[in-house]
């Protein structure tokens, strides 16, 4: 039967593990090395398109539920794989792995959205005036990112950001127990913030 794969964490984590989890499913353990991985057996179908979001919420509980106590590396949803193809992707990633994990035990990530203002230049406006008008959009959005990063700076241990067509997605690195220090910096500043999440911005590439 194939597994829905959660996430992965290191064996000599002392944390409670869940038992169940999507659509009610036993959740099951599988090791090699030092690393662990979480998954259930069920058939595909099982994740039809009008349960697909209830699902999807079922999942991250579970990532969630490990993550609070421990730093995992979750798989994204829905990760389908054989018992020995998992077994294998493990034993293929174990030294990346292991050492993420190891390396961010104590850390988790704040994501921050930060949006450009829209200036109102008219349709009539010359090329000019528009690319004036742009300039002093990315200029303004430069200012705020470097102001929160400014703000934040004896709560983040690393950054990392996304350009996107709202503005950017900031990702800080946290140390755990410093999370309520971080979102109290940010009272009063207009912004979206969400977290703590696995580190997953932070982890290397290939």
């Amino acid at each position: 039967m194939p597994l829905l794969v959660y996430c992965a964490l290191l064996q000599d984590v002392t944390t409670e593990l869940p038992t169940h989890g999507v659509r009610s499913a036993d959740v099951h353990a599988v090791r090699t090395g030092r690393l662990i991985a979480l998954y259930s057996e069920m058939e595909q179908s099982s994740i039809a398109a009008d349960s697909f979001k209830d699902s999807a919420l079922e999942f991250h509980h579970v990532v969630h539920s490990v993550f609070a106590r421990s730093a995992v590396i979750p798989f994204r949803f829905p990760t389908w794989l054989s018992k020995a193809e998992l077994i294998a992707h493990l034993e293929d990633k174990s030294v990346r792995y292991e050492s993420f994990l190891r390396d961010h035990a104590a850390h988790v990530q704040m994501e921050l959205r930060v949006e450009q203002t829209h200036a109102g230049v008219s349709h009539a406006a010359s090329g000019t005036e528009h690319l004036r008008a742009r300039a002093a959009q990315l200029g303004e959005l430069e200012k705020k990112t470097s102001e929160l990063k400014r703000v934040l700076a004896p709560q983040v241990l690393e950054w990392r950001e996304r350009d996107t067509a709202e503005g950017k997605r900031l990702f800080a690195l946290v140390e755990r127990d410093r999370v309520p220090d971080f979102r109290q910096k940010l009272g009063g500043i207009k912004v979206q913030v969400s977290g703590p999440w696995p580190a997953t911005e932070f982890f290397a590439l290939e």
